[in-house]
């Protein structure tokens, strides 16, 4: 009898090991793929990897032209108001994603495609406690703080405009994003395309160890 259940136990033994090692099997595949596909993850992640640029904006305003001669010097002498500006900035840049700009596509092999808007000026300060001026007046000028402060606003349209236009930084806060979502992905497993808005989709592992954003000029 005891013979009997020692056979039973001993047969049964190996069955239960295989349910058990299967069912955390499968246990942990949903997991890794419930990571893998969490969007309000993903989001995060993406969105915490913006780029910050810094650089200086410079302007100078002047009621004088680059003309010659002795009357111009008269003029300069006299009326001249001229104003230099050096104003350092921050821009970022980044990607603002929600449920309708963010999309996360399961496709065979385990790949992933992940939809993201493309990357955007998110900020853009300039430091006005570090600025440097400068200014020269003819005998009937004064300096006039509302000229200042014209060209200072001038300057600021100007320069964040320009940000605003930039693809090289726009293609660089991409690329950021590739390489972050990429190591994040690696140990799971995942073969990953990013798509960020019309662009074609690019692939980053396993196939590419360094990643391109490819933009349209």
């Amino acid at each position: 009898m005891k013979l009997r259940y020692l056979v039973i136990v001993m047969l049964l033994l190996p069955l239960c090991s295989w349910l058990a090692y299967f069912f955390g099997k499968q246990q942990g595949n949903v997991q890794v793929t419930n990571i893998a596909t969490n969007e309000v993850l993903i989001k995060e992640i993406a969105e915490l990897a913006s780029l910050e640029v810094q650089g200086n904006a410079e302007i100078t305003e002047s009621n004088m032209d680059k003309s010659e001669g002795i009357l111009q010097s008269i003029r300069k002498a006299f009326i001249e108001q001229t104003i230099h500006l050096n104003i350092p900035y921050v821009a970022k840049y980044g990607i603002q994603a929600d449920s309708n700009t963010m999309h996360i596509i399961v496709k065979e092999d385990k790949t992933l495609l992940i939809r993201l808007p493309e990357a955007k000026l998110l900020s853009y300060e300039m430091r006005l406690d570090k600025a440097t001026q400068s200014s020269t007046q003819g005998w009937l000028k004064s300096e006039n703080y509302s000229s200042y402060n014209a060209v200072q606003q001038k300057l600021y349209k100007q320069s964040r405009a320009e940000a605003e236009a930039s693809m090289k930084n726009k293609e660089v806060a991409q690329e950021k994003i590739i390489g972050i979502l990429k190591n994040y992905y690696r140990p799971l497993g995942y073969k990953v395309e990013v798509q960020f808005g019309g662009h074609k989709s690019i692939e980053l592992f396993p196939a590419l160890e360094a990643a391109a954003v490819t933009t349209d000029k």
